[in-house]
């Protein structure tokens, strides 16, 4: 089985790409584990509790004048904006967004429902200069439900 290229990843916040990333990750779900053990028991036992979204960053060099992609990416953090429409592509047509149905895992199914739709919180951003380099930045979130695959 052939993976996918990196090269052909791209950020996009609706259809607009943001300019000159280089790499992105998808730290994904994590679930609570809830110690069920109780006197007497000799080996912990445990429950599934509630899902984590994770975390989703990415980085690359610096353009002050992509207001569509960094600057757009910078005032959502600034003004505590939810994003709905960040996607992180893994090829030219299937990337990962926040789920905006009320179903896990899939944005048509409705199995296992939650009553919100997911969005990305952009919780910080950092830029670094060195002589010998070019201005990079690199941006954080925080996902408030879940990615899905379309």
């Amino acid at each position: 089985m052939a993976g996918n290229a990196g090269y052909v990843c791209s950020v996009r916040i609706g259809t607009n790409t943001v300019t000159l990333m280089g790499s992105w990750s998808l730290d994904g779900i994590a679930a609570d584990q809830i110690e069920t053990s109780a006197f007497g028991d000799t080996w912990k036992t445990f429950e599934f509790g509630m899902k984590d979204g994770g975390t989703i960053s990415f980085a690359g060099l610096f353009d002050p004048a992509d207001t569509t992609g960094q600057q757009a990416l910078m005032n959502a953090n600034l003004e505590n904006t939810d994003m709905t429409d960040i996607r992180l592509y893994i090829d030219s047509t299937s990337y990962f967004v926040p789920c905006q149905t009320t179903g896990y895992f899939s944005p048509t199914t409705t199995t296992g429902a939650d009553t919100k739709a997911s969005v990305v919180n952009i919780t910080g951003f950092n830029l670094s200069a060195d002589k010998a380099d070019v201005v990079k930045v690199d941006f954080s979130g925080k996902v408030s439900g879940v990615m899905v695959l379309v």
